[in-house]
């Protein structure tokens, strides 16, 4: 019997976890079709009649950019290390709710742009007879270029394979208490790991976002920009509240306006003020790649010493740590809970939840501290 032929009985389905996140070229020669399916992306870069004018606009951005992007990837040995971080993540998930659930839960990986591809997960998915998904974001905060895109993927690709499955979206936790704790732990990190000209307590704390056109914002309201500044507010406040920041974003591309103030900026504006000792924290990322090993590593770290800023570092992002593997577990578990108390509801005659367009997906309420 599969997934619609399924009747309900007392028995719970079949579950898996799927991690979604934008994926990154594994070799030079895919840097290039990687970079195509980013920008041949609606949700990345609308355009009036996008379904004649999306494809060509890619095309022309990858041969505008595809060779410096070559290069950025030359530089970290020729392929992006996100697929492999996210895989240790996955991994690292999977054991610990092994441990805590006495089960063994497959954990699949849904990657956007490049292999392996949504459409791959879920033929995994599907083969595997799994009844019910639960999908966790491995971007933190939410935009429709990022957890809505990947969701968007996810819905076309189960309708395209005629697999309906009752699914939990987690919803953005950028502000759940142990994201928080995690992220704290990341910038402690990096104060402690670094010679500093100053005592600790005088590092200037630089946050650094991906950016997104502005255009984008206003037409959708996309509450991105809010939830970055809620997430870097709120970590100040808690665990250092004596820490001078800013938040600043970076990775725009081409001349239209995009979320600022750009990085490079704040850099030239600390440089005016002789500040001189900056630790530059990722935020939003959750596992290294081209934004946090080229463009914040190479180029935004040696543009500050440059400018003659001494002192300037950065904070390391999640990747598989334990404190991180703990705030995706205990954000499995809690979907799990309530998907319990949604299924006896639906013992009772209630309809078992379809995945919906990501524009009205039903997510899990997070009690916040």
């Amino acid at each position: 019997m599969d997934s619609n032929e399924r009747q309900l009985t007392n028995q719970k389905p079949k579950r898996g976890i799927v991690l979604l996140n934008m994926g990154g070229p594994d070799s030079l020669d895919s840097v290039k079709p990687f970079l195509y399916n980013l920008f041949s992306d609606p949700d990345i870069i609308r355009l009036p009649f996008s379904a004649i004018l999306q494809k060509p606009l890619a095309a022309l951005i990858v041969a505008l950019r595809g060779e410096e992007s070559k290069e950025n990837y030359k530089h970290m040995g020729g392929f992006s290390p996100q697929l492999p971080r996210t895989q240790e993540q996955a991994e690292a998930l999977r054991v610990e709710l092994s441990k805590r659930l006495g089960e063994d839960i497959p954990v699949y990986i849904a990657m956007r742009y490049w292999h392996p591809f949504t459409e791959e997960a879920v033929a995994r998915i599907k083969q595997d007879g799994i009844e019910e998904l639960i999908i966790l974001s491995l971007y933190p905060h939410f935009s429709y270029t990022t957890t809505g895109s990947s969701l968007n993927a996810l819905q076309q690709a189960l309708s395209a394979v005629n697999y309906p499955i009752a699914n939990v979206v987690i919803e953005p936790y950028y502000n759940h208490p142990d994201y928080l704790d995690a992220f704290a732990e990341t910038i402690q990190e990096g104060l402690d790991k670094h010679t500093w000209g100053c005592p600790k307590e005088n590092v200037r704390i630089l946050f650094s976002a991906h950016s997104l056109p502005v255009k984008h914002v206003q037409r959708t309201k996309d509450p991105y920009p809010e939830q970055i500044r809620a997430s870097a507010e709120t970590v100040m406040t808690k665990y250092f509240p004596s820490y001078e920041w800013d938040l600043s974003f970076q990775s725009r591309v081409g001349k239209m306006p995009w979320l600022g103030p750009y990085i490079d900026g704040v850099l030239h504006y600390y440089a005016g003020l002789n500040q001189d000792n900056i630790l530059i924290v990722p935020i939003s990322f959750v596992s290294d790649h081209v934004e946090t090993l080229v463009e914040l590593d190479r180029d935004y770290v040696n543009l500050a010493h440059d400018l003659g800023i001494q002192y300037c570092h950065r904070a390391p992002v999640m990747n598989d740590r334990p404190s991180f593997i703990h705030t995706m577990a205990n954000l499995v578990c809690h979907a799990m809970t309530e998907s319990d108390h949604k299924y006896q509801e639906a013992l009772q005659g209630a309809q078992r939840q379809i995945l919906p367009d990501y524009d009205s997906v039903k997510t899990v309420p997070l009690t916040l501290n």
